[in-house]
């Protein structure tokens, strides 16, 4: 949110995309009567999360990145740049405090990178790296950071479909933001954290369908989730 504001604030004209005139919480971006400021948790874990975003991702009410900074304190946040990554990004990378990690598939990252889990006895805080944008932006983003190609590579498996339903996804076992941190801090053994986001994310999904009368075929589900996750 933080990056959102400074971007907003740079902007040469208003931005306007499908939903852009309806009245929304400018905390949490969801329209006023969906509104799930009160349902936010105390932010907590011993890992810390590095949201590396494509243009314009940060302007995105479905965008759920921010689900997990919200739950997990020391969290951080980039505008991606091809040619010129920001200083204080690789600065953050450079961190002894941190052992960076990016999240992201083995099919695109050298074979000695890959790893399966998360090494828990570092003696740093993990770092997960997460690139923030559509499936196209993120390869995008990892091919061209040359940057991030000496960072383990965390694969995340998961065998069953997305359970988003806000946005269509290219592929079915295709996951978004917040899902897919659910399952890095399970692998990190942070479980409160996950089971924290697991409801979170669900909460938010269940008041995002509310305020779209052509998904409310989605919205049984999704409430369903949400007695599920609590």
């Amino acid at each position: 949110m933080r990056l959102r504001s400074e971007e907003l604030l740079k902007a040469e004209r208003p931005f306007h995309a499908r939903g852009s005139k309806v009245v929304r919480c400018e905390a949490c971006l969801l329209p006023t009567q969906n509104c799930i400021c009160k349902f936010k948790p105390e932010a907590g874990t011993d890992v810390a999360v590095l949201f590396l975003m494509y243009k314009g991702e940060y302007y995105k009410p479905t965008n759920t990145g921010r689900l997990i900074a919200d739950v997990v304190k020391d969290n951080h946040a980039f505008l991606w740049k091809r040619t010129q990554p920001d200083e204080a990004l690789l600065n953050l990378l450079g961190n002894d405090k941190y052992f960076p990690i990016v999240v992201f598939p083995h099919e695109y990252a050298a074979a000695e990178r890959c790893i399966d889990s998360p090494p828990l006895n570092t003696g740093k805080t993990l770092l997960f790296i997460f690139l923030d944008g559509t499936w196209r932006e993120a390869k995008k983003m990892y091919v061209k950071s040359r940057y991030l190609h000496d960072f383990p590579v965390l694969g995340v498996s998961m065998d069953v479909a997305s359970d988003y339903l806000l946005r269509e996804s290219t592929h079915d076992f295709q996951h978004c933001t917040a899902e897919v941190g659910i399952s890095v801090l399970a692998l990190a053994e942070q479980q409160q954290g996950a089971q924290t986001l697991a409801h979170y994310f669900s909460v938010f999904r269940r008041e995002y369908l509310k305020g779209k009368p052509h998904l409310q075929h989605k919205l049984a589900f999704a409430e369903s989730q949400v007695k599920e996750n609590n």
